[in-house]
């Protein structure tokens, strides 16, 4: 369960960010954003980033593998 609600965490904080950092690119090329498409990339990019360390972090040390479950 600690993992799921890890992952749930990080897309919220993933899609927040995504559009907050759209929101100033925007405004520093005076150009418009899609506010859905930067939140959707932005929980996208968190995912997998967070699935990526979660993956080295049980393999770097083998007893994580049975607490975490």
């Amino acid at each position: 369960m600690k993992y799921v609600s890890g992952s749930i965490v990080a897309v919220i904080w993933g899609a927040i960010l995504g559009v907050i950092l759209g929101y100033v690119g925007g405004q520093l090329e005076s150009s418009t954003m899609n506010y859905g498409t930067a939140a959707l990339i932005g929980a996208v990019v968190a995912l997998i980033a967070t699935n990526c360390l979660f993956f080295i972090t049980t393999h770097a040390n083998p007893d994580r593998k049975t607490s975490n479950k």
